[in-house]
Protein backbone atom coordinates (compact mmCIF):
# COMPACT_ATOMS: atom_id res chain seq x y z
CA UNK A 1 0.00 0.00 0.00
CA UNK A 2 0.99 3.58 -0.78
CA UNK A 3 1.09 5.50 2.48
CA UNK A 4 2.61 9.15 3.25
CA UNK A 5 2.23 11.05 6.71
CA UNK A 6 0.66 14.65 6.21
CA UNK A 7 -1.12 17.70 8.36
CA UNK A 8 -4.34 18.20 7.29
CA UNK A 9 -5.21 21.64 6.49
CA UNK A 10 -7.91 23.89 7.30
CA UNK A 11 -10.57 24.98 4.95
CA UNK A 12 -9.61 28.79 5.43
CA UNK A 13 -6.32 27.70 3.89
CA UNK A 14 -8.35 25.58 1.09
CA UNK A 15 -9.73 28.48 0.25
CA UNK A 16 -6.39 30.76 -0.11
CA UNK A 17 -5.14 28.02 -2.22
CA UNK A 18 -8.11 28.17 -4.51
CA UNK A 19 -8.02 31.62 -4.80
CA UNK A 20 -4.61 31.56 -5.62
CA UNK A 21 -5.11 28.92 -8.37
CA UNK A 22 -7.91 31.01 -9.62
CA UNK A 23 -5.56 34.38 -9.84
CA UNK A 24 -2.53 31.87 -11.85
CA UNK A 25 -4.92 30.90 -14.62
CA UNK A 26 -6.48 34.67 -14.73
CA UNK A 27 -2.68 35.94 -14.97
CA UNK A 28 -1.98 33.04 -17.53
CA UNK A 29 -4.87 33.66 -19.90
CA UNK A 30 -3.67 37.34 -19.90
CA UNK A 31 -0.38 36.59 -20.54
CA UNK A 32 -1.38 34.00 -23.42
CA UNK A 33 -3.37 37.09 -25.16
CA UNK A 34 -5.88 34.70 -26.61
CA UNK A 35 -7.71 31.49 -25.70
CA UNK A 36 -5.93 28.58 -23.90
CA UNK A 37 -7.09 25.62 -21.51
CA UNK A 38 -8.10 25.66 -18.75
CA UNK A 39 -5.61 24.70 -17.16
CA UNK A 40 -2.55 25.52 -19.25
CA UNK A 41 0.46 23.64 -18.80
CA UNK A 42 -0.64 23.31 -15.58
CA UNK A 43 -1.96 20.00 -13.66
CA UNK A 44 -3.85 21.60 -10.35
CA UNK A 45 -4.14 19.62 -7.23
CA UNK A 46 -7.51 19.38 -6.24
CA UNK A 47 -8.36 21.59 -2.70
CA UNK A 48 -9.60 18.52 -1.47
CA UNK A 49 -6.44 16.65 -1.30
CA UNK A 50 -4.36 19.62 -0.57
CA UNK A 51 -2.14 18.36 2.74
CA UNK A 52 1.30 19.15 4.15
CA UNK A 53 3.48 16.21 3.11
CA UNK A 54 5.96 15.33 6.64
CA UNK A 55 7.12 11.91 4.85
CA UNK A 56 6.44 10.10 1.96
CA UNK A 57 6.78 6.31 2.50
CA UNK A 58 5.96 5.46 -1.22
CA UNK A 59 4.83 1.47 -0.65
CA UNK A 60 4.83 0.02 2.31
CA UNK A 61 4.15 -4.09 2.83
CA UNK A 62 0.32 -4.55 4.75
CA UNK A 63 1.78 -6.53 7.69
CA UNK A 64 4.13 -3.62 8.42
CA UNK A 65 1.17 -1.37 9.12
CA UNK A 66 0.07 -2.35 12.89
CA UNK A 67 3.44 -1.64 13.91
CA UNK A 68 3.97 1.71 12.13
CA UNK A 69 0.36 2.23 13.61
CA UNK A 70 1.40 1.51 17.12
CA UNK A 71 5.30 3.17 16.89
CA UNK A 72 3.53 6.66 15.58
CA UNK A 73 0.84 6.04 18.89
CA UNK A 74 4.01 6.17 21.01
CA UNK A 75 6.29 8.65 19.45
CA UNK A 76 3.97 11.60 18.21
CA UNK A 77 2.27 12.48 22.06
CA UNK A 78 2.12 16.22 21.51
CA UNK A 79 1.74 18.16 18.01
CA UNK A 80 1.53 22.09 19.02
CA UNK A 81 2.83 23.73 15.78
CA UNK A 82 1.21 27.40 14.79
CA UNK A 83 1.96 27.76 10.74
CA UNK A 84 1.14 30.60 8.31
CA UNK A 85 0.40 30.57 4.85
CA UNK A 86 3.62 32.16 2.64
CA UNK A 87 4.63 33.37 -1.13
CA UNK A 88 4.32 30.99 -3.87
CA UNK A 89 7.32 29.27 -5.23
CA UNK A 90 8.35 26.57 -7.67
CA UNK A 91 10.57 23.08 -7.88
CA UNK A 92 13.01 22.84 -10.61
CA UNK A 93 15.06 24.85 -12.43
CA UNK A 94 14.59 29.20 -13.12
CA UNK A 95 13.87 27.70 -16.64
CA UNK A 96 12.12 24.33 -16.37
CA UNK A 97 9.74 24.88 -12.96
CA UNK A 98 8.25 21.19 -12.59
CA UNK A 99 5.85 21.93 -9.33
CA UNK A 100 3.92 24.94 -7.95
CA UNK A 101 3.56 25.30 -4.64
CA UNK A 102 2.41 27.71 -1.35
CA UNK A 103 5.00 28.47 1.23
CA UNK A 104 4.78 27.95 4.64
CA UNK A 105 5.91 30.35 7.89
CA UNK A 106 5.47 29.87 11.46
CA UNK A 107 7.21 27.86 13.90
CA UNK A 108 8.88 25.80 11.24
CA UNK A 109 11.49 24.79 13.94
CA UNK A 110 8.26 22.77 15.66
CA UNK A 111 7.33 21.12 12.48
CA UNK A 112 10.95 19.96 12.36
CA UNK A 113 10.66 18.60 15.68
CA UNK A 114 7.61 16.65 14.90
CA UNK A 115 9.22 15.37 11.75
CA UNK A 116 11.86 13.50 14.14
CA UNK A 117 9.76 12.65 16.19
CA UNK A 118 7.54 10.83 12.63
CA UNK A 119 11.05 9.56 11.74
CA UNK A 120 11.44 8.05 14.71
CA UNK A 121 8.53 5.72 14.80
CA UNK A 122 9.24 5.14 11.05
CA UNK A 123 12.67 3.80 11.97
CA UNK A 124 11.65 1.55 15.30
CA UNK A 125 8.77 0.30 12.68
CA UNK A 126 11.02 -0.70 9.85
CA UNK A 127 10.00 1.41 7.17
CA UNK A 128 12.66 2.96 5.34
CA UNK A 129 12.59 6.50 3.89
CA UNK A 130 15.23 8.85 1.73
CA UNK A 131 17.44 11.62 4.10
CA UNK A 132 15.55 14.25 2.30
CA UNK A 133 15.18 17.61 4.49
CA UNK A 134 11.90 18.88 5.46
CA UNK A 135 10.81 21.78 2.68
CA UNK A 136 7.65 22.49 3.85
CA UNK A 137 5.41 23.23 1.38
CA UNK A 138 1.65 22.83 0.06
CA UNK A 139 1.86 21.54 -3.86
CA UNK A 140 -0.63 23.49 -5.78
CA UNK A 141 0.50 22.26 -9.36
CA UNK A 142 2.51 19.89 -11.43
CA UNK A 143 3.27 21.88 -14.70
CA UNK A 144 2.38 19.03 -17.63
CA UNK A 145 5.48 17.46 -18.88
CA UNK A 146 4.48 18.39 -22.41
CA UNK A 147 3.94 22.65 -21.30
CA UNK A 148 6.09 24.51 -24.09
CA UNK A 149 9.01 26.83 -22.96
CA UNK A 150 6.56 29.69 -23.33
CA UNK A 151 4.51 27.93 -21.14
CA UNK A 152 7.31 27.31 -18.43
CA UNK A 153 8.08 31.45 -18.79
CA UNK A 154 4.75 32.03 -18.15
CA UNK A 155 4.38 30.22 -15.23
CA UNK A 156 7.53 31.47 -13.67
CA UNK A 157 6.69 35.39 -14.46
CA UNK A 158 3.25 34.79 -12.80
CA UNK A 159 4.61 32.92 -9.84
CA UNK A 160 7.03 35.87 -9.46
CA UNK A 161 4.25 38.78 -9.66
CA UNK A 162 1.64 37.18 -6.78
CA UNK A 163 1.25 38.41 -3.47
CA UNK A 164 1.69 35.75 -0.32
CA UNK A 165 -1.62 35.15 1.04
CA UNK A 166 -3.52 36.72 3.64
CA UNK A 167 -4.45 33.88 6.06
CA UNK A 168 -5.59 33.05 10.05
CA UNK A 169 -2.93 31.77 12.17
CA UNK A 170 -3.32 27.26 11.88
CA UNK A 171 -2.09 25.68 14.99
CA UNK A 172 -1.57 22.14 13.97
CA UNK A 173 -2.34 19.62 16.09
CA UNK A 174 -2.30 15.99 14.55
CA UNK A 175 -0.91 14.56 12.16
CA UNK A 176 -2.16 11.81 9.98
CA UNK A 177 -1.48 8.82 8.28
CA UNK A 178 -2.86 8.36 4.54
CA UNK A 179 -3.16 5.40 2.30
CA UNK A 180 -3.24 6.81 -1.56
CA UNK A 181 -5.65 4.67 -3.44
CA UNK A 182 -4.11 5.15 -7.04
CA UNK A 183 -7.24 5.23 -8.98
CA UNK A 184 -8.80 6.96 -11.85
CA UNK A 185 -9.01 9.82 -9.34
CA UNK A 186 -6.28 9.53 -6.65
CA UNK A 187 -8.27 8.60 -3.48
CA UNK A 188 -6.99 9.35 0.03
CA UNK A 189 -8.29 7.28 3.40
CA UNK A 190 -6.76 8.39 6.52
CA UNK A 191 -5.46 4.99 8.37
CA UNK A 192 -4.52 6.74 11.96
CA UNK A 193 -4.46 10.17 13.60
CA UNK A 194 -1.36 11.52 15.55
CA UNK A 195 -2.08 11.42 18.64
CA UNK A 196 -5.04 10.05 19.14
CA UNK A 197 -5.77 12.08 22.03
CA UNK A 198 -5.88 15.57 20.58
CA UNK A 199 -8.18 18.24 20.77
Amino acid sequence: MRLFVAIELPESWRAEATAARRWLLDRLRQSSGEGVDDQPGLRFTSPERLHLTMRFLGEVEGPVLPALQQQLAGEVVAVDVPLELAALGTFGSRGRPNVVWLGLGGDLDGLQATRVAVDRALAVAGVEVDDQPLRPHITLARVDRRATPGQRRAIRAAIEEIEAPVSARFVAREVVLVRSHLERDVRYEVLGRYPRASI
